[in-house]
């Protein structure tokens, strides 16, 4: 009699239960969050969990994208010393992931992860573009490359040849980027021309390019951990681009990177040489022409630039090194280059590139490239190439190269013109 008591007052608590449950859908609530905490703590930031989605849908869908560039090569190789080495290669040379995505109506952002032939991956960049505060103007900040000429800021797959032209990748190095903000603005001239200017500053611009023959024997440059304010690395560019008749355009800009303060430490000895500086100055022009069909296309190209400053360091005994000789000089260099498209599928195109080597206290190379690119379609594309790369009394190396690099969705980079 006890049991069926207490059964039938569960049983009668159970229904008002239920009679109350089937009015909550008609009576306003508060919204929840899936997959978000059951409370918040006081005193912490509220901010929604879920991200720029509904509680029950994916509205925010940033763009994904691989790369995958494959090379196969032969190589003949001369160091100047009477060492010669030749012979095939055939690796993954870069695999490639980025996302990209509006955080919101006035922020783009993305992030870009690179593994060098199947090593761990790094993060290359990393950086939001900040579009709503000032009319014709953005501010990108985080990790990215430098606003320099028109290749520097390109990654290596998206390059009309293989590498970066020799002078850049002696002077700056074979890719510049740093973590830090910069600023755009851009104006019209008139109805044909735009003028872009931007002025971006760095916690180091170091590109860590060695100063010697082995990496682990080499002088390398390092800037210091905390920083003043007049040690920050600064790089500034203004370009403009303009209409040539009805299918030409003709585009004309000068860059600038600055490092005021970076140390050269020689890796063996751990000798070094602080306080020093030096700056790259560059102009480039470029030329482009298209037929009315959009099919035909040719684009003529040159840069020049100029390193001042703190451009080199060597130590003062090989045997029993106490001191670095730092070499306060200049070095300039330059390319040109010259790409024709006889449609849409297949460009060809030659590079001649040359510099002065701050390493070999003035030693001039030189390098020639010639290449064939073919698109099967905006997603794969094959390229066989040859270049010649020759140092005055010294290294020369013939290269023969089949490059096929492919694109699995969206492909998306902070790139400005």
């Amino acid at each position: 009699m006890h049991t069926f008591a207490v059964s039938t007052r569960i049983l009668r608590r159970a229904a008002m239960a239920g009679a109350f449950l089937g009015l909550v859908p008609f009576v306003p609530q508060p919204e929840a969050l899936a997959q978000g905490p059951a409370f918040q703590s006081p005193g912490l930031p509220k901010r929604s969990t879920v991200g720029q989605t509904t509680r029950f849908s994916n509205e925010f869908n940033p763009a994904f994208g691989f790369v995958i560039d494959t090379i196969a090569d032969w190589l003949d190789r001369d160091d100047g010393a009477g060492e010669t080495d030749d012979g095939f290669d055939i690796k993954v040379r870069l695999l490639e992931f980025n996302a990209a995505g509006y955080l919101d109506p006035n922020a783009w952002g993305y992030v870009v992860f690179v593994s060098d032939e199947l090593e761990a991956p790094e993060v290359e960049e990393a950086a939001i573009e900040l579009t709503g505060f000032a009319e014709r103007t953005s501010l990108k900040v985080g990790q990215f490359f430098v606003d320099f000429g028109k290749q520097m800021q390109q990654h290596v797959e998206e390059l009309r040849t293989v590498e970066r032209p020799l002078a850049l990748r002696t002077l700056l190095g074979d890719e510049l980027g740093g973590a830090g903000a910069q600023l755009d603005w851009w104006t019209p001239l008139g109805d044909a021309t735009p003028l872009r200017a931007s002025l971006g500053v760095f916690g180091t611009l170091v590109s860590g390019h060695e100063h010697g023959e082995e990496e682990e024997e080499g002088i390398v440059a390092e800037a210091p951990e905390l920083k003043a304010l007049d040690e920050l690395s600064f790089t500034a560019r203004v370009t403009a681009l303009t209409e040539v008749g009805d299918s030409q355009n003709l585009q004309f800009g000068v860059s600038g990177r600055f490092i005021p303060e970076f140390t050269f430490e020689d890796e063996e000895s751990g000798v070094e040489s602080s306080g020093l500086s030096n700056t790259v100055f560059g102009a480039d022009l470029t030329w482009g022409w298209a037929d009315s069909t959009g099919n035909r296309n040719a684009t003529v190209g040159l840069e020049w630039l100029t390193l001042t400053g703190d451009v080199a360091a060597e130590i003062d005994d090989p045997l029993n090194p106490t001191a670095l000789i730092v070499n306060d000089d200049d070095a300039s260099g330059y390319f040109v280059f010259a790409d024709y498209g006889f449609n849409l599928r297949n460009n060809v195109g030659v590079q001649y590139s040359a510099v002065e080597l701050p390493e070999e206290g003035g030693t001039d190379a030189s390098e020639i490239e010639a290449y064939w690119t073919h698109s099967f379609t905006e997603y794969r594309r094959l390229r066989l190439g040859v270049s010649q790369l020759d140092v005055d009394g010294g290294a020369e190396d013939l290269r023969v190269y089949l490059q096929f690099t492919a694109y699995l969705g969206s492909h998306s980079h902070g790139l400005n013109w």
